[in-house]
């Protein structure tokens, strides 16, 4: 990609030209296109507020902007306000601050289809996909569940958007969501492609048939540029097609705000992506038939009365429900690189990950009396910091906020090593949610031998490293009687307990546990087993109990490696070599 210009000198510019507007109308056939990707809730910790957003729309629109403002998919789940009522609220509010247009993201779908078509239905705002597709029987061709596009007509210009979620949403949204009812196929789809020449077909049918009937055409995908979506990413699906400005992107979580892509006429096209969880507000600029400006649009600090009194009110239930204090932590637990949006869970070990893992094994065993030998939790499952300070239920169900359960398996040790592997595909050049963060195992990732596992056209592992190189070396269970490690076995079962998301459900693409035996599919909620076992720390001189490497529940297990107060965790997993 090629930077179109600097962010910040781009959003001074952005604001500047914006700005000069209120000295009069502003050209009828000029438009901007306010944009948000990836907010998953964080309606009351963002830099920007929802109403903060519909203030500075209103703000443009009584300067004589032709304002319309759309969002990039993930928007009802990803924290306590969103999981309250599935997302319901965080609808409302986006109605009330005056979305035009959405399209899917993957996580649109983590409350169950019947949810995701509820909350479509709620929203005031125009659902597009053109590749989520419904199957009528197995081998059915499918038919599109939401329109492929839709028309904004502002001021005199008609703008289409054309809606495209990545069809990785298979294995990163529980993969039994999509299949019909008796579970024996899968009702609903995404056109994809081994290589992605589906998907690329679908957007540019979408697209060809939207510009005929609209001024501008950008495509609001829900596509990202992480390498595990390799052949499904935004700059992908822009260098196989053609006409249209802009992508407005999401997924990935990442901060490109105005970016040139060539297509596949060799023309440049605006990539721009406004990171998560409201930290920034995208902008298009759409003018004489082109994209003139792209960048990010700063907000005054005015906030529109209805849209705040709505966020408060979520805030103010949520609290009641969930702000009841059942710890403390003398030091955050870190699943960001501490001072940054680098999400350590995805890409190595952290101290977030370690108590994921570790309270998975406390409840399983301790709790539950389920003699588990390790337990595995994906990196995408530990999704926040638990904050230095009051330790609540809404801070925990903010760390795992998808209300799962937890799983139980039988496993062989080349199962294990295979999901270790799979896990550790993008280790040393990016993340993948399903990175495993472990409790009663260590292991160590060579990051010089170069990740071939074989995955198929969804990301689903298909088989171990084609060259027969593992990355993931010095695999050691823990033995609790003996308190102390020892090779894992490939021969041998282990009892394992995890997300059932990816044990029991295959998520994240561990297709190599579909054959294992089922022992637990529903032992606790995640973030209820975070809770109890937060409860079971020592408690501290204040009366409550005190989240430490010295106060844990498994501090008496000899030579058991803790170390809570570590952002990058206990050295549980080893990370060495050098990433050629």
């Amino acid at each position: 990609m090629r930077e179109l210009h600097k962010k910040t000198v781009f959003g001074m510019a952005l604001a500047a030209a914006l700005t000069a507007a209120a000295t009069g109308l502003a050209a009828k056939s000029r438009v901007v296109v306010l944009h948000t990707n990836d907010t998953h809730t964080h309606i009351d910790d963002g830099r920007v507020a929802f109403s903060e957003i519909a203030a500075e729309k209103a703000r443009l629109e009584a300067a004589g902007e032709n304002v319309i403002l759309v969002d990039a998919g993930d928007y009802v789940q990803g924290t306590a306000l969103g999981g309250f009522d599935s997302g319901r609220s965080a609808i409302e509010i986006m109605n009330a601050a005056g979305y035009k247009v959405a399209t899917l993201g993957n996580h649109e779908f983590d409350y169950g289809i019947a949810a995701m078509f509820e909350n479509a239905g709620r929203a005031t705002f125009r659902t597009v996909s053109c590749n989520f597709i419904r199957r009528d029987a197995a081998d059915a061709p499918g038919r599109l569940v939401f329109p492929a596009y839709t028309v904004v007509t502002s001021g005199t210009a008609r703008v289409a958007f054309v809606g495209v979620t990545t069809p990785t949403a298979l294995v990163s949204a529980t993969p039994t969501t999509f299949l019909d009812p008796t579970g024996q196929w899968r009702a609903y789809d995404f056109i994809a492609g081994e290589r992605g020449e589906a998907l690329y077909a679908a957007v540019q049918d979408a697209v060809n048939e939207a510009a005929a009937h609209a001024d501008y055409t950008i495509v609001l995908g829900h596509l990202g540029i992480s390498p595990d979506c390799a052949g499904y990413m935004s700059t992908d699906v822009i260098a196989h097609t053609t006409n249209f400005v802009a992508l407005i992107d999401g997924h990935s979580h990442s901060e490109y705000t105005g970016s040139r892509v060539r297509n596949a006429a060799g023309k440049d096209v605006i990539l721009t992506q406004s990171g998560s969880y409201l930290g920034l507000l995208g902008c298009l600029t759409l003018e004489d038939g082109k994209c003139v400006m792209a960048g990010t649009i700063y907000t005054r600090g005015e906030k529109d009365a209805k849209v705040e009194q709505l966020e408060k009110n979520l805030a103010d239930a949520v609290e009641r429900q969930l702000g009841v204090k059942i710890a403390s932590a003398p030091a955050a637990l870190c699943s960001y690189r501490p001072g940054t949006n680098e999400r350590l869970a995805r890409r190595e070990s952290c101290s977030a990950g370690d108590f994921a893992a570790d309270a998975v094994l406390w409840y399983a065993n301790e709790r539950e009396g389920r003699s588990c030998d390790f337990a595995m939790m994906n990196g995408g499952n530990v999704r926040a910091d638990i904050p230095e300070g009051a330790v609540t239920l809404k801070s925990l169900r903010t760390v795992q906020p998808f209300g799962g359960d937890i799983g139980i398996v039988e496993a062989n040790g080349r199962q294990i090593l295979d999901a270790l592997e799979f896990g550790a595909q993008a280790v040393g050049s990016g993340e993948f949610g399903g990175f495993l963060h472990v409790a009663g195992l260590t292991y160590t990732v060579d990051v010089s031998v170069k990740s071939s596992v074989r995955v198929d056209a969804t990301g689903s592992w298909m088989s171990g490293p084609s060259n027969g190189v593992y990355r993931v070396k010095d695999v050691r269970v823990y033995n609790a009687k003996t308190g102390s490690f020892s090779p894992l076995d490939m021969n041998a079962v282990y009892r394992v307990a995890g997300n059932a998301f990816t044990l029991v459900e295959g998520g994240d693409g561990f297709a190599m546990f579909r054959s294992t035996k089922k022992i637990e599919n529903g032992l606790a909620m995640d973030y209820l087993v975070l809770t109890e076992y937060a409860k079971a720390f020592r408690i501290d001189s204040s009366g409550i109990p005190s989240i430490t490497t010295a106060t844990s529940p498994l501090r008496t297990l000899a030579n058991y490696p803790i170390n809570y107060e570590n952002p990058h965790g206990s050295g549980r997993i080893v990370i060495k070599g050098k990433a050629n």
